[in-house]
């Protein structure tokens, strides 16, 4: 048998040659020439998700919200030349909205709306995504891939720009989102992009959401808002228009004004309006210098809330004269806010070398709530630490106090695994500890996200921190930032100790693997090399996955078919396998029952036996598989015609010195009836005709039933239509 382009196919390492397939097929049928008596398995993978683009983001890059850049139309021109466009930028660049956008001006049409897909990026770095995976062409459909988590190779951007080319046949189009420097493709397709004015998206974001107030207070030009003529010379009618424009500067990126803009949507507008009054008091007003100083107040603090605190973080955090022992408070609570308050104060005097005259510092002076005051933590109803009346303070606390004291980032992490470890004094915080890390990473040099995981992991934790570690890491995978260092670190845990092992499974259980199935399959993979725990738990992955629905079961029957394919003599197939068989899972009998029209899945299942019987690794769990079956068989969960036509193939073409072996001729007077029963079911009884049968040993008649209701072949047990 040779492949389409003219090369052999191997034989089968022992000259069987059990199993034949096609390889690079994308057609429905197979002929094989000259005898054939072996399964021909045709594996289609399913499409990668390609979830429809959420409709706030669409409407982000339409009028009346869209804030002009250039970058969509240059897109939209290389698109209509070559379907394919890809833009460079870093984060905070508007690249996304821009692919959106010059999607959608690419594919609108009159008659239809254009159907914007984000698709996943749902293959390894080392990996190539196939042309099967990919969705088929249709009119009036645009795909994004967002890249900008992995580094596109040469093969993959060939890949896509082939696709693309189809896409482009077909009047639909791709967007590739990627860093800068990671594009391996052809340089034609390149767009660098250009970040909008990020006050105009902040302006255009509340005026939407009909906060015109607050969009007023961002004008930078007070006279935009007048009619045109003389009347634009004239004082504005309000004041405050303009009053907050100097809080997006040009450095300011578009998610990072639309941050900005949400702040702004919680400050009263009276709130605004007496400042401002108090500020512009006539100079005559007996009060003016004490209104006057209380208006710019108040103004500086509608900013700094909006800002996150900056400048007070700056002056208290920085100025000359400020104290350790305040900086620590601080840190502790912003890591701990919600904690009690004396929890908060024993974790500050844990931070740095365990000396005596350290901790003793602080119970000189101020007291430890006094001190926390002073740095903007406020002391709750019920003796908590709370930012209620600065609220961002802790987050924008910690990541000042990351980039202000470098030389302290080791001590730091330290002092955070301490009092986090499963021993540790704060560690029911550790999930908050761990969120705030996460935050704190996306943006800092050195980041420590990883590092305290890691090292909690060292630590022997128990089931409850493995799911706080696997709720953490799945979050980190959905962070853009860390989605990279997430996918690769899971695939090498995947590999390690049990610990590693059971969070990954935990993790592609969960979000993970719907976001990204074919990854996590991947890693499941890895798991299931080895049985332990962390087996268990991929295996009832495997089974979320497979029970979601017909879908999601054809997705693990095809990955299953593969890696027994790929991966000969390695153990993930058979267990994969046998989790499939299992009918303590609940997923057998719907292939039992398909087997019988289905022939590939009736292929599968024998096949999947015939090579699950050759690992000795899982040869007892074989067995207790194979019980499962005669009982289930025996007691109407299984079709008995199918299950016993199935094993009846799996014998024959199998050599019975395994499980099967032990299944078919164990001990009678130590088994239970339903496994004698199989084996009496199994035996090649060619002589008897069930429509008319008179045999006195026919374990059907024994059992008292109509053979026509059980729908036993008439040439016997052990002759079933393959």
């Amino acid at each position: 048998m040779t492949t389409p382009g003219g090369s052999e196919i191997p034989p089968h390492p022992d000259g069987l040659n059990p199993e034949q397939s096609s390889i690079n097929n994308s057609g429905t049928s197979v002929q094989v020439g000259r005898d054939n008596t072996g399964i021909i398995n045709i594996t289609r993978r399913p499409k990668l998700p390609h979830p429809p683009v959420p409709r706030s983001e669409r409407e982000a890059a339409l009028e009346p919200r869209w804030a002009h850049t250039p970058t969509p139309q240059r897109a939209v021109n290389i698109i209509a030349n070559h379907g394919l466009a890809v833009i460079i930028g870093e984060r905070g660049s508007g690249r996304r909205i821009s692919a959106i956008r010059s999607l959608h001006t690419y594919l609108d049409n009159p008659s239809k709306s254009p159907q914007i897909f984000d698709l996943a990026a749902d293959w390894d770095e080392e990996e190539v995504p196939e042309r099967e995976v990919l969705p088929e062409p249709a009119v009036g459909h645009g795909y994004i891939i967002d890249a900008t988590a992995r580094v596109i190779s040469e093969p993959t951007a060939r890949a896509l720009t082939v696709w693309a080319e189809k896409l482009h046949s077909q009047g639909a189009g791709l967007v590739i989102i990627v860093n800068q420097g990671e594009w391996r493709g052809d340089n034609r397709f390149e767009i660098v992009a250009q970040r909008p004015d990020a006050g105009q998206v902040a302006r255009n974001h509340l005026t939407f959401l009909a906060y015109q107030t607050q969009a007023q207070w961002l004008q930078p030009d007070p006279q935009r808002t007048l009619p045109r003529g003389l009347l634009r010379q004239q004082t504005p009618t309000d004041p405050t228009i303009g009053v907050l424009a100097d809080v997006i500067t040009p450095s300011v990126g578009p998610s990072d004004a639309i941050a900005i803009a949400e702040r702004l949507r919680t400050v009263a507008p009276e709130r605004v309006s007496r400042a401002v009054e108090l500020r512009d008091r006539p100079s005559n007003t007996p009060t003016f210098s004490v209104d006057h100083e209380r208006g710019l107040s108040e103004l500086r603090g509608i900013r700094e809330e909006v800002l996150l605190w900056t400048g007070f973080l700056e002056k208290k955090l920085t100025d000359a004269g400020t104290r350790g022992e305040d900086r620590v408070m601080l840190l502790s609570a912003a890591y701990l806010e919600g904690a009690p308050l004396e929890l908060c104060i024993k974790a500050a005097t844990a931070f740095g070398p365990r000396d005596e005259r350290a901790a003793k510092r602080y119970r000189e002076g101020r007291s430890p709530r006094r001190r926390l005051r002073d740095v903007g933590v406020d002391v709750s109803n019920r003796d908590t630490a709370a930012f209620d009346s600065r609220p961002g303070l802790a987050l924008s606390a910690i990541r000042m106090d990351w980039h202000h004291w470098a030389d302290e980032r080791g001590e730091t992490t330290r002092w955070l695994t301490l009092i986090s470890s499963p021993d540790g004094l704060a560690a029911a915080w550790a999930e908050q500890i761990g969120i705030r890390l996460l935050d704190l990473s996306r943006t800092a040099v050195e980041a420590p996200f990883f590092a305290v995981l890691d090292s909690w992991l060292g630590l022997n934790p128990d089931d409850k921190r493995i799911d706080v570690i696997a709720r953490l890491m799945t979050q980190a995978a959905e962070t853009p930032e860390l989605s990279r260092d997430t996918h690769k670190r899971l695939l090498e845990w995947a590999k390690k100790a049990q610990a590693h092992r059971k969070v990954v499974a935990h993790v592609c259980a969960g979000r993970y693997g719907i976001r990204w199935p074919h990854m996590a399959l991947t890693r499941l993979r890895h798991i299931l090399a080895m049985d332990d725990s962390a087996t268990q738990i991929a295996a009832n992955a495997l089974e979320g996955y497979a029970g979601k629905n017909g879908d999601g079961l054809n997705r693990i029957v095809d990955t299953v078919e593969s890696w027994f394919e790929r991966y000969p003599g390695h153990s993930a197939g058979p267990r994969a396998f046998l989790v499939l068989a299992d009918p303590a899972y609940g997923m057998v009998d719907r292939l039992v029952s398909a087997a019988y029209t289905v022939p590939t899945v009736r292929d599968f299942l024998v096949s999947g036996w015939m090579q699950t019987l050759e690992n000795t690794e899982v040869r007892d769990n074989a067995y207790q598989v194979l019980l499962g079956w005669a009982g289930a068989a025996y007691e109407g969960r299984l079709e008995r015609n199918a299950t016993f036509g199935i094993l009846t193939d799996v014998r024959n073409a199998h050599t019975p010195v395994d499980a099967m072996s032990r299944f078919l001729y164990g001990n009678p007077d130590k088994d239970e009836r339903a496994l004698i029963e199989a084996r009496l079911c199994l035996a090649n009884l060619r002589s008897c005709n069930h429509a008319e049968c008179s045999e006195p040993a026919c374990p059907l008649r024994q059992r008292g039933e109509a053979p026509s209701s059980l729908g036993i072949a008439r040439e016997g047990l052990g002759e079933f239509e393959a």
